[in-house]
């Protein structure tokens, strides 16, 4: 039995076979994890296209350094601090325990999550072997780190240098501040944390970094880093990339201070994203369409035909439910979970979907089987509904939404999202076509770093450039 067949992760993938637990896959490994949250792979393909005149853009040219995931997905519940959790955990929510939100049937109460994970991360199990570990504004990563030791510390974006300060106060704190931590600490320059400044002399292990621009214009729901709230769903998206197109040339820039420096050879770079970004409500305040208006009543009614004794309500976080509501209804606009009070059998589940996936408004439904299936932790969850594209369930039924964006989907435009891996000791130039996830990120880090995830159900991505032996004792180049 080789190591692939010892080592599996969810849908029954298999590690790659040079895998060894506690052996790291890169000698004196410097991991730079890259997270820009809200990274929706048809942005990216956006960007090549408004660019491709230029020399931008940068992640492009970087397709040819590593690995560039094809078809990288995230997984339920596609919402910030549960997947980001996931990445760094290199798990599902089964692992996590953090679904962002749910009806909790023994206190009767919508639970709200926040940052919980039930499972140490991979700044755990960096700490515990006494690997150095830098964080550059990744809030999950905070916890865990110091203000003042070097060897465990976490940053805040820099507010200090004139190429800060020339993008005005609004700016302050954006991806390009959290970019110039980084230039700093690749030139051995103090870097700001709360309690004042700090050094560190050596590249750490692992340095995380995070960036969360294009998730806040994405949402347009407010200003954002001086990016006036879009008015139509065009608004949005120029936002959206006129934004990316700045991170694409300071990632290019910073790329050339680590080679300027003699470091650039030395660091494995990982950037990925959490979840992507879906489109909903009208595209413009003049446009007549259905998708404009909250689905909640429409859905109330379309349970409530299958049986009478249906009573849905949309139930909000920390609050509980009517006395006479029988299916319970929790979500953030997108997704819909319900929870049926009283239980329900996984056949009568099965009929429930068949006749609603008929309803002009839902797109998918996932029934308990399917979420378990899924690696996902239901808690007391019978059923997921996914809308369809631009359509969104908010409790208030009279609600009209114009040009916002929001992520709890199965949707493609929040489900398929983009990574790459380059830098020493990864393969180059491949395009890698399997399906992956975003929490195999974690795991495929913290292989390369020689750490173990306890628990962990993601898999390590075959993206090492590994020579092994084979079965007659010679030496080729894994491919």
């Amino acid at each position: 039995m080789n190591n692939s067949e010892k080592h599996t992760g969810t849908f029954n993938r298999k590690y790659p076979s040079y895998y060894k637990p506690d052996v790291p896959l890169i000698k004196d490994a410097h991991v730079v994890y890259i997270n820009w949250d809200g990274f929706a792979r048809y942005y990216l393909d956006e960007l090549i296209k408004i660019t491709q005149n230029k020399e931008l853009p940068t992640l492009k040219k970087l397709m040819k350094e590593g690995i560039f995931f094809n078809n990288l997905r995230n997984t339920f519940p596609s919402i910030t601090n549960p997947v980001q959790n996931q990445i760094l955990t290199g798990s599902t929510s089964l692992i996590t325990k953090n679904v962002y939100r749910y009806y909790d049937k023994e206190t009767n109460r919508v639970i709200q999550q926040h940052r919980e994970n039930n499972n140490p991360t991979i700044i755990n199990q960096a700490l515990e072997k006494n690997l150095s570990v830098v964080s550059i504004r990744h809030f999950l990563t905070e916890k865990d780190l110091t203000y003042t030791n070097p060897t465990k510390l976490y940053v805040e974006a820099e507010t200090d240098s004139n190429a800060v300060k020339n993008r005005g106060d609004l700016k302050s704190g954006d991806f390009f501040s959290r970019f110039e931590s980084f230039d700093n600490l690749l030139r051995g320059r103090p870097l700001k944390t709360k309690e004042g400044k700090v050094t560190v002399k050596r590249m750490p292990s692992l340095t995380a970094i995070y960036m969360d621009d294009l998730d806040g214009l994405g949402h347009n729901f407010v200003d954002n880093y001086g990016y006036k709230k879009g008015e139509t769903e065009e608004d949005r998206m120029n936002n959206v990339m006129s934004s990316l197109v700045e991170m694409d040339e300071k990632l290019g820039d910073i790329i050339e201070v680590a080679k300027e420096k003699g470091i650039y050879d030395k660091l494995t770079f990982f950037l990925t994203t959490d979840h992507g970004m879906s489109p909903y409500g009208l595209k413009d305040p003049n446009e007549k369409a259905p998708y404009g208006q909250s689905k909640i009543s429409n859905l109330k009614e379309a349970i409530k035909k299958i049986n009478n004794n249906y009573n849905l309500e949309m139930v909000l976080a920390n609050q509980s439910p009517k006395e006479d509501t029988t299916v319970v209804a929790v979500g953030a606009n997108l997704n819909l979970q319900l929870t049926f009070k009283d239980g329900i059998e996984d056949e009568m589940l099965q009929e429930i979907k068949k006749v609603l996936l008929k309803e002009s408004y839902i797109g998918k439904i996932y029934t308990r089987q399917e979420l378990i299936d899924n690696a996902y932790d239901i808690k007391n969850t019978d059923m997921i509904i996914t809308p369809k594209d631009r359509y969104f369930f908010n409790a208030d039924p009279n609600v009209i939404y114009t040009a916002r964006g929001q992520h709890d989907s199965t949707l493609d435009t929040s489900n398929h999202i983009v990574g790459w891996i380059w830098g020493k000791g990864i393969k180059k130039n491949i395009v890698f076509n399997e399906l992956a996830f975003n929490y195999d990120i974690g795991q495929t880090m913290a292989a390369a770093l020689g750490l173990v995830i306890p628990n962990a159900n993601g898999i390590v991505l075959d993206v090492f450039d590994i020579k092994e032996e084979n079965s007659n004792g010679l030496t080729s180049k894994f491919i």
